[in-house]
């Protein structure tokens, strides 16, 4: 099974000189946003690192067939580490439906409790993992805290808010708020350098700005080569924006080749719970969708991927280690 080349380009900026679309104040949300990013920035801060049990499910469905394929059952450790001046996360596949990767248990701790470590190996191991991915989008950039990372103070003047109402979630009472990016270039971009302009919610406890759930969506970010061969490029792990590096995922490509737009979308929720031992909200569940085309055989067709992740096992490491991060 041969996927479609498809791939996203997270640029990953402080400030852009654009214009905002007009919307009513409402200081009330003005408060509760600037409390958010506040608390997204502080949230590696919290603890230099923790590592935690990811069990993945991925589950595709093809066009025309009677019944998904089997479900991919990845096991793998997540870990969230201070990075530059920032914090980010990571996912390293220690298992595969069921058979175990030789020399994968503990990885990323040893790697993040090394003071030599860099961000090298660390790309190495996001993409190692990245390959097992089931789907018709080939991605790096499926880690719950995600979503995180677009929400930073230097970001906020990026999309338009909207307070919907309230929700309790696990008993805790927070406010649901709609956003939508506004301005260009966008976060995500298609690798042939066209806006994918993002939209979603947000529940948000607005006295202290912890983010109990995320939800994203994005149509239209893939775009496939012309060319005879249709394999996934190299991919970097996406950067902190909080960084002083920022950065993007920027594929290796062929200027000589031409880029298609094809219709695809993603939805990913990730909903998060409080840890009363660490005393921080951490991923909980996450859920994703995807809808692109995959090659069979030799005519793409319809392809879904419909993903669940759990997180359970956390430990908190004391560590003063921060990854290093390219200028």
């Amino acid at each position: 099974m041969v996927r479609r080349t498809v791939a996203l380009t997270l640029l990953l900026l402080a400030s852009a000189s654009r214009t905002l679309a007009q919307s009513p104040p409402d200081p009330q949300l003005d408060a509760a946003l600037a409390k958010m990013g506040a608390y997204i920035a502080a949230y590696g801060e919290k603890a230099s690192l923790i590592v935690a049990i990811e069990k993945y499910t991925q589950s595709v469905m093809f066009e025309g067939a009677p019944a998904p394929s089997r479900p991919r059952q990845l096991v793998a450790e997540f870990a969230i580490v201070r990075a530059g001046a920032g914090w980010i996360g990571f996912r390293d596949v220690v298992e595969v439906d069921g058979r175990t990767l030789s020399d994968r248990r503990d990885r990323l701790t040893k790697l993040f409790t090394d003071r030599s470590s860099d961000s090298s190996e660390i790309t190495r191991i996001a993409n190692e993992s990245a390959r097992f991915n089931a789907g018709p989008i080939s991605r790096n950039f499926n880690v719950p805290t995600t979503a995180l990372f677009f929400f930073q103070p230097a970001s906020l003047e990026r999309f338009a808010f909207t307070r919907k109402g309230v929700k309790k979630i696990d008993g805790v009472t927070t406010w649901e708020i709609a956003f939508r990016e506004t301005r260009s270039p966008t976060l995500v971009m298609t690798r042939s350098g066209h806006d994918v302009p993002m939209d979603g919610t947000l529940w948000v406890v607005p006295v202290d700005g912890t983010v109990v759930r995320t939800r994203i969506r994005m149509k239209n970010f893939a775009d496939t080569m012309a060319s005879p061969v249709q394999a996934a490029p190299p991919m970097g792990t996406p950067l902190n924006p909080s960084s002083n590096a920022g950065g993007r995922v920027a594929p290796r490509t062929d200027p000589s080749l031409s880029w298609t737009p094809i219709d695809s979308s993603a939805e990913t929720e990730v909903t998060y719970r409080r840890h009363p031992d660490i005393g921080i909200w951490l991923p909980a569940t996450m859920e994703e969708l995807y809808v692109g085309p995959i090659t069979l055989t030799v005519s793409p067709t319809a392809g879904r991927a419909s993903t669940r992740a759990t997180y359970t096992e956390f430990k908190q490491f004391g560590t003063d280690v921060k990854i290093n991060v390219p200028k």
